[in-house]
């Protein structure tokens, strides 16, 4: 595999320096340019293994307090995922991205982190130290080195989470927020959308029943192996229907 600038991969407080692409450069992801158009940016800031670009992959998007039954649901579908070899990409955020991130890897799969702040804030958070392996990790970032965090960035960095992403899966969505905001993107994209579905939708779901309304696809449990269904998801992260879409519709912003 492909490296950036590596150092002792054992060494958990090691951050390697990021490198700078720009959208004429040849590792910049082709389907962001197809999918975003002229909302694209410019520039890109990585840190890891630049071949997880390639593959196939997942995008996880979800409450910062899931439920048990979202936490539960987010670690089902990124070990899943792992075991399919499908790549787990997710926003670093508290609750269901760090659990998606965090399974992937414990499995032996690979993520891509995709940061709301510049790639020089960037910190390996404790949850993810004890299964850090920079062979299957690639942190990304659209903004300038220096930038904070603000809310603003959170929201567009999810579109670039769902760009790089075959298919989009939302755990627990409230009726506002990024979670919503990015599973209205998607739909609005005309890009694979599944949502989790429970038997009692909590109150932290309550954007879960939104989305299924306006056409996002059901994620529910198998009743015969009693995990998510990832059937559906899997074929259409393999034929990538999303890029096909968008390959006919032209840019999508």
């Amino acid at each position: 595999m492909k490296m950036i600038n590596m150092g002792p991969i054992t060494d958990k407080t090691f951050i390697p320096r990021p490198i700078k692409i720009s959208l004429d450069d040849v590792l910049y992801p082709e389907r962001i340019k197809i999918i975003m158009g002229a909302k694209a940016p410019k520039f890109l800031y990585l840190i890891g293994n630049i071949e997880l670009l390639k593959p196939q992959s997942i995008g996880f998007c979800g409450s910062r307090k899931a439920s048990l039954k979202g936490i539960e649901t987010a670690k089902d579908c990124a070990e899943q995922a792992a075991n399919n070899h499908i790549i787990v990409i997710s926003g670093n955020a508290t609750g269901v991205d760090i659990e998606a991130h965090f399974n992937s890897l414990k499995a032996g799969g690979s993520t891509i982190i995709v940061i709301p702040e510049g790639i020089d804030h960037f910190k390996i958070k404790n949850e993810l130290k004890s299964v850090w392996d920079w062979q299957r990790i690639l942190i990304i970032s659209q903004f300038e080195p220096n930038d904070p965090w603000k809310a603003f960035r959170a929201m567009t960095r999810n579109q670039l989470i769902i760009a790089l992403s075959r298919v989009m899966i939302v755990i627990e969505a409230g009726e506002k927020g990024g979670t919503m905001n990015a599973g209205m993107e998607t739909l609005k994209m005309g890009l694979p959308l599944f949502v989790a579905e429970y038997e009692d939708m909590t109150h932290d779901a309550k954007g879960n029943k939104i989305l299924l309304g306006l056409g996002a696809q059901r994620l529910a449990k198998s009743k015969i192996t009693h995990r998510a269904n990832m059937q559906h998801v899997i074929e259409q992260v393999q034929t990538d229907v999303g890029i096909q879409h968008a390959l006919r519709q032209g840019k999508l912003f």
